[in-house]
């Protein structure tokens, strides 16, 4: 039975996948730039020392915004490497997908939940791995030459 629908809806979330991880690792380079940028910090110790704020306080806002930045840092990559593997598995259940439409089914589903079930390419996939379980190949029946009695011709 031809799974195209399977395979395209799993191509698809790929793509989407790979795209979002891309501007995933973008934006983390670029915060990990703007943490290690004295020229930032010297400007927002600068804005904030006209608010009234004293040089505890400043020195103490400006590490704990860098401090965040690192820990929103760790969680994005947690994400980037979740979504490396949502690819792959996407790709693997696409290929398998018409030799075994159950292994591929779970593999998709799996990868919906790595890549996020609200985000396009999870909503995708787990109408791929539905459409695994739910579709049965056609049965087949061969056409047999009968006579007038209801016996088989051969």
């Amino acid at each position: 039975m031809k799974r195209t629908g399977e395979k395209a809806l799993s191509i698809i979330s790929v793509v989407l996948n790979a795209i979002s991880v891309g501007i995933l690792i973008l934006m983390l380079i670029g915060s990990k730039m703007i943490v290690n940028d004295p020229l930032l910090n010297t400007e927002i110790e600068n804005s904030l020392a006209g608010s009234g704020f004293t040089e505890q306080e400043i020195v103490e806002s400006v590490d704990f915004m860098g401090d965040f930045l690192i820990f929103i840092s760790t969680i994005g990559w947690l994400f980037v490497v979740l979504g490396v593997i949502s690819i792959v598995l996407a790709i693997v259940g696409a290929v398998k997908v018409n030799a075994n439409p159950k292994v591929a089914g779970i593999l998709f589903i799996i990868a919906c939940v790595l890549s996020g079930i609200i985000s396009l390419p999870g909503i995708l996939l787990i109408i791929a791995g539905i459409m695994c379980f739910v579709r049965k190949p056609k049965i087949m029946t061969p056409i047999e030459a009968r006579d007038e009695n209801g016996y088989i011709i051969e």
